[in-house]
């Protein structure tokens, strides 16, 4: 890769500081423009930012996506009206923002509010999902809002959230390198978030011990302690089993217990049932593999490094309680250099959740179901809100289907390239009324609109995101939006105004004063630098002063092994490349990535290919019982035997065809990490 191509040469005109789009980790960013376009990115080399002088791939080379020639310049909309089958036109920026509210407000008076739903953006500023999940609320009348954040799991860490009161996520990155052992449960941070690997090799260049649990023999195992190749989706069992056995070694805090936590009595007797035989059985590892890193971890604080491997696993609710019980027990959560690191995806899919962009709750995270908490908002906002859950990501495809659902506004999401079983997934939006997308770049999505609406990356508007430790960032335009396309909040804002939202706000600090005033969490939001999240709870453990309140322990919960299945009998595993992020909508619009011509091989272990008379190079098909992915293949020695390695954002994200669409907010969702799948030569 180069920053130098025949677009891109010589030295920008300008140059200024500004916050990556890509993953959760948030790096702080010198873009340099020309000619309003930003042409270079290096790191702004801020002594108080989050990656210092480092930068990954992506954020390094891939932000020329921006100046993509399939970026939307013009509001659109269907030629005849609502006829599916007219070409995209482009119209006024008045026509177009009148036609949403007209036909947003027929739908809602001849369907109700409930027919409409609104998907908003784990990418977008946090001041715009704030303006976004309102005009659902307030304008529509509707809890059917969610965010991207759904595909990775985000909805699944709020039992994290309701029994820490989000004191989870005050971990900071740069306390790993001062941790006395690191665990590193489900995380490939080399490539899904590399600065977090920078400092993980930091920290274990230092003497710091990680225990790598993963079923891959990732870059990051080479440098551990001890490696757990443990089997996919037994994680759960292998967490009870390193608490029983630190349990038994009476390598607990008993201080911190007694001052922080209730119910550990429960928790140990939960325990008592443990067999580490059993564990070893049914995680494939050696019950002296899993002693030996419990006599590692004991009497340290450990700092719990989560991906996505756990979250978007079968039983990832379960594990991320376990996660929780461990930390608890060890006193780890809390302390400085220990605690929970839980590895987001995307930019400000942390952001979006705290402003309230999902079906069950409120900005702050306040749950809907929470009477006291919903009850103010009819005072802050001048409507009821309804204590009923909206439709999550999934139910919104289910909805569409049924005919239940009639309109959808996506904002900066893409969910017939992000989601399962696409073609599904197209069909059921297809019955819709009405769609509309209000995004950057032309997407599969979006080919199915009736109304575009061309919004502004954050480098062409002012707002804020907030990454994996709480880091409440700004930023301010580096160069303007292309044509006539425009910062997402100045739509909304033009939007809200026509629903009859009164005033409008005119500006993003108006905004902020808003969520300031509303969301004290917020209180530190500003225009320049940036901010911390503050604990909004009653929690001892996080506030020095006037909380009581002690942590519970997550129930102890066990699984069965799950019976072969000799129609499927590889198990493929999906997981992150460092040259694409999430689906890969916005790095594929990048000419450096694509000049790369990566081929985004399946992985299969050299056992494997000998078996089945499989080489390097050679075209295969991955067959689930949902759908197949047809690439070619590369022999890997980091796999073991009957399992296969399927890079998303490659080819269409088309390891998402693996998988089905199941709601991961059910018990029993088999996730969309890892499924039963066929291999054969193409």
């Amino acid at each position: 890769l180069s920053a130098k191509n025949t677009q891109y040469v010589g030295t920008p005109e300008r140059e200024s500081v500004s916050i990556c789009g890509f993953c959760s980790v948030g790096c702080s960013l010198a873009m340099g423009a020309t000619d309003n376009r930003i042409i270079d990115v290096n790191p702004a080399h801020e002594a108080h930012s989050v990656n210092g002088a480092t930068l990954c791939v992506r954020g390094h080379f891939a932000h020329d996506f921006l100046n993509s020639p399939h970026r939307f310049i013009s509001p659109m909309a269907r030629k005849n009206g609502d006829q599916k089958n007219d070409e995209l036109v482009p119209v006024a920026w008045d026509d177009a923002l009148d036609l949403v509210v007209q036909r947003l407000l027929e739908i809602k008076n001849k369907n109700g509010p409930q027919s409409i739903a609104f998907l908003g953006s784990s990418k977008c500023s946090n001041e715009e999902n704030y303006l976004f999940q309102k005009i659902a609320r307030v304008q529509i009348g509707t809890n059917n809002i969610d965010n991207g954040g759904y595909i990775f799991g985000q909805s699944r860490l709020k039992v994290l959230d309701e029994k820490t009161d989000g004191g989870y996520r005050h971990s900071r990155l740069a306390d790993l390198e001062k941790a006395e052992a690191i665990l590193i449960l489900g995380a490939d941070p080399n490539h899904s978030v590399p600065v977090v690997s920078y400092y993980l090799k930091r920290a274990a260049h230092r003497g710091v011990p990680l225990i790598v649990v993963d079923p891959r023999k990732t870059e990051l195992a080479s440098l551990a302690a001890i490696w757990l190749s443990i089997k996919p989706q037994t994680d759960l069992e292998l967490m009870n089993g390193l608490a029983s056995l630190l349990h038994e070694k009476k390598a607990y805090d008993s201080a911190f217990v007694d001052r922080y936590t209730e119910g550990f009595s429960l928790f140990r007797y939960g325990l008592s049932s443990t067999e580490i035989d059993r564990i070893s059985r049914l995680t494939n590892l050696e019950a002296a593999a899993i002693s030996g890193a419990a006599e590692l971890l004991k009497g340290k604080k450990i700092a719990i490094v989560i991906g996505h491997g756990i979250i978007q696993q079968k039983y990832g609710l379960h594990t991320l309680g376990a996660v929780l019980n461990l930390s608890l027990m060890t006193g780890s959560l809390g302390s400085t250099g220990a605690g929970m690191f839980v590895l987001a995806k995307e930019n400000n899919q942390l952001g979006a959740m705290d402003m309230g962009a999902a079906p069950d709750l409120l900005p702050g995270r306040q749950s809907l179901a929470n009477d006291t908490a919903r009850k103010k908002w009819p005072h802050n906002w001048k409507t009821h809100i309804s204590p009923d859950p909206g439709l999550n990501m999934v139910r919104m495809i289910e909805a569409a289907e049924n005919g239940g659902l009639k309109a959808l506004y996506i904002m900066g999401e893409n969910p017939l390239r992000a989601l399962p079983e696409p073609d599904r997934v197209k069909k059921a939006l297809q019955k819709l009324d009405f769609i509309v997308v209000q995004d950057i770049l032309n997407s599969e999505t979006a080919k199915i609109a009736d109304v575009i609406l061309p919004g502004a990356p954050f480098s062409e508007k002012e707002g804020s995101v907030t990454n994996i430790e709480g880091r409440i960032q700004s930023f301010s335009p580096v160069v303007s939006p292309p044509g006539k396309a425009k910062p997402d909040w100045k739509i909304l804002d033009l939007l809200a105004a026509r629903l009859g939202n009164g005033d409008p706000y005119e500006s993003v600090e108006k905004i902020r004063d808003e969520i300031r005033q509303l969301v004290p969490q917020y209180a530190s939001l500003n225009a320049h630098g940036h901010g911390w999240i503050k604990t909004n709870g009653e929690k001892a453990l996080f506030k020095e002063q006037g909380a009581n309140g002690l942590i519970s322990y997550y129930p102890v919960v066990s699984t069965e092994d799950d019976p072969p299945d000799n129609d499927y009998p590889f198990t493929a595993i999906v997981g992150s490349l460092r040259y694409h992020l999430g689906s890969g909508t916005r790095t594929q619009a990048s000419g450096r990535i694509g000049d790369f011509d990566l081929a985004g091989h399946i992985g299969i272990s050299p056992q494997d290919g000998a078996g089945h008379g499989i080489k390097n190079g050679d075209t295969v098909v991955v067959r689930s019982q949902f759908g197949a992915v047809i690439r070619e293949v590369r022999l890997e020695t980091s796999l073991h035997a009957c399992h296969v390695f399927v890079p998303t954002g490659f080819n269409d994200n088309d390891a998402m065809n693996l998988f089905g669409l199941s709601d991961m907010t059910k018990p029993g969702s088999p996730g969309w990490k890892t499924c039963q799948v066929k291999v054969e030569k193409a």
